[in-house]
């Protein structure tokens, strides 16, 4: 699937809300964006990379996701 773009929207306004709302400190912000932001490239699949060789490319095929 595609980064989702939506989603990542969707973490960062509940962790200002709640921020904002619980009187977090910077600490606790920080900790929230980051999780939202591992998520959101955690999500993503690779599906292929391209590997350029000194005379041609080299074309992969693989699927995969970041663990």
């Amino acid at each position: 699937m595609a980064l989702d773009k939506e989603r990542l929207k969707a973490d960062l306004l509940t962790m200002m809300n709640s921020a904002k709302e619980q009187g977090w400190t910077a600490e606790q912000v920080a900790t929230a964006m980051s999780g939202a932001i591992d998520r959101y490239t955690r999500d993503a699949e690779v599906l292929g990379v391209k590997v350029q060789g000194e005379s041609r490319e080299y074309a992969q095929s693989n699927k995969g996701r970041v663990q």
